[in-house]
């Protein structure tokens, strides 16, 4: 299967978030120690982010933006538009914002509204089995999940593994642990669609 971006490569992914963050920072006149403190992350893995050598895990990108007092998307956001009735945005095939989260190379779609009550990605699954793959992934709010290449199996804390293909879906408590895993050698495509960041802090990576 082909990669999300054929021309993007991991170093490439990492420039957005590391940016973002450091307009983000510098705007709100915060020094990479203050952000550090405030957000409970390393000085050291800060400074790597902004300096395109490091990405965040999902449990430290929403670190970041509570402490920032921003909706996780805006991490990536681009142009972003105020906020209006009626608004819409159209994401044609390929041409969302592309960035790595924990272990997923993940196209962002929708970057440009802000305050979003749904944020909608499309993520790309590396085949790697379950001790490969580190801790499985708490954060607040629920997810919808649909297959639209290959096929993954979904790891819960709460259930069995069970594994979705092309077309089959899964909506989940994204509280609870979960982790997916490519079933195939292949990386997978899957759509996911997490509901609006609330203010509490997520548990470790």
């Amino acid at each position: 299967m082909a990669s999300l971006t054929s021309s993007n490569t991991d170093s490439d992914l990492e420039y957005g978030l590391g940016d973002r963050i450091a307009a983000l920072r510098s705007a709100r006149g915060l020094t990479l120690k203050q952000l550090s403190d405030l957000v409970d992350i390393p000085v050291s893995t800060l400074s790597k982010v902004q300096n395109h050598q490091a990405t965040l895990t999902y449990g430290n990108l929403l670190k970041v933006a509570q402490g920032l007092d921003i909706n996780i998307s805006e991490l990536f956001d681009q142009t972003p538009q105020p906020q209006k009735a009626g608004r819409r945005t159209i994401i044609r095939r390929g041409e969302g914002v592309m960035n790595k989260v924990d272990v997923y190379n993940v196209e962002v779609l929708g970057s440009d509204l802000l305050h979003k009550t749904m944020h909608p990605g499309i993520l790309e699954v590396p085949p790697a089995s379950p001790q490969d793959m580190g801790k499985l992934a708490h954060h607040p709010g629920e997810e919808f999940v649909y297959i639209l290449e290959g096929g993954i199996t979904l790891y819960t804390e709460d259930y069995k593994p069970v594994e979705l293909n092309e077309g089959d879906s899964a909506y989940l408590d994204s509280t609870s642990g979960h982790r997916f895993v490519s079933k195939d050698q292949q990386p997978a495509r899957i759509l996911v669609v997490c509901s609006d960041v609330v203010s509490e802090t997520a548990e470790s990576e």
